[in-house]
């Protein structure tokens, strides 16, 4: 595949041009407030799941949010680039940091410091030209910086217009900018602010540039050259492109170390899911049996449901059948975790407990 990008200083000195002349016909404009750009300039660029963005690092790894895990759970399939190669994910590892804060939240969101999570594919993506991630001496994180937001998500804070890849220019920000959304060090550290720079003219009405829903794990980029790099990934922000509010992003620089490991802390796996072994008979013993591709370290239980309703939760992967199980539909299921995020299995088949 051929790879043509432009950079971003000239995406920066078209993007008013463009919008304008796409305003003036009446189209619709978006990520919000941005321009359609070239699929072909962003081959990295990957569709994650339910409707997440993501990029390309590796040829079998995909980096994106850590809170697009459930996009992920619901549809657990990537497609990479212009011409949408499909790979099925098969491990996940969200960032130690991120796991260890989400535990002590009662809430999910916003989400806490190192919003990343990295997927490993189920087969190398060949042909693409992988994205590259800023380092600190790369100094693009600096307050000030022109950086480009790129993403299929809404258009508007409505969620309508998601589909086609467009992109806008935002401007770093000082941590202090973005106090209300960064109160603590921790998050100050592990995120970076950005705003449309229209948004310091008061005459200047909007809407202005923004990610938004559906955009989630989509790249930040920064840098001139042929080939940008990445610096965030698209976190949260208050609203889309209405108000005068920031954007956040998770600093894909900080978290480089993380998203470059050659061995991830990956989240527990499992190769199908689990299924009753043994007689199923009352006076019988049968054990909860799954198949691991990685194995929980911690926090590990097996379920027993019968009827829909929960008999056993425990470490043990056993249950001794009583006659009040017999003629019920008995089924399992697992959970885990390790530092890289926790796993929950779908239940096992129903199977009929005979009467002895």
């Amino acid at each position: 595949m051929t790879h043509t990008t432009r950079t971003l200083s000239t995406l920066f000195a078209t993007a008013a041009a463009t919008v304008a002349a796409l305003a003036g016909a009446g189209a619709t404009l978006a990520i919000v407030d941005g321009q359609p750009v070239r699929p072909a300039d962003y081959p990295y660029f990957t569709v994650v799941g339910a409707g997440c963005g993501g990029t390309l690092i590796a040829p079998k790894r995909v980096l994106t949010a850590a809170h697009c895990r459930e996009a992920v759970d619901t549809r657990p399939v990537v497609r990479v680039g212009p011409d949408g190669v499909r790979r099925r994910v098969v491990l996940r590892a969200i960032h130690p940091l991120h796991v260890r804060e989400l535990a002590k939240m009662e809430r999910e969101f916003p989400p806490p410091a190192a919003d990343l999570m990295l997927l490993a594919l189920d087969r190398p993506v060949s042909g693409v030209p992988l994205a590259r991630i800023a380092t600190p001496g790369d100094g693009l994180t600096a307050p000030g910086t022109g950086a480009f937001a790129i993403g299929r998500g809404a258009t508007a804070s409505d969620g309508g217009g998601a589909g086609p890849l467009r992109g806008g220019a935002v401007e770093i920000q000082a941590p202090s900018r973005c106090a209300d959304q960064l109160p603590t060090r921790l998050l100050r550290r592990w995120s970076l602010c950005t705003r449309d720079p229209r948004m310091d003219d008061p005459t200047f009405p909007g809407p202005f540039v923004s990610a938004c829903v559906g955009d989630s794990g989509s790249p930040l980029l920064a840098g001139d050259g042929d080939r940008p790099l990445v610096v965030g990934v698209v976190s949260w922000g208050p609203r889309c492109g209405e108000e005068r509010d920031p954007e956040l992003y998770a600093n894909a620089v900080v978290g480089r170390r993380f998203a470059l490991a050659r061995r991830p802390i990956w989240a527990p796996a499992t190769r199908g899911r689990p299924w009753i072994a043994g007689r199923v008979a009352v006076g019988a013993t049968v054990r909860c049996a799954v198949r691991w591709l990685v194995r929980p370290t911690r926090q590990l239980r097996f379920s027993f449901v019968l009827d829909g309703r929960q008999i056993q939760s425990s470490r043990r992967a056993r249950l001794r059948l009583r006659a009040a199980h017999a003629g019920g539909r008995l089924s399992c299921d697992v959970t885990g975790a390790t530092a890289g995020g926790r796993v929950g299995t779908p239940l096992s088949r129903a199977r009929r407990v005979a009467a002895g």
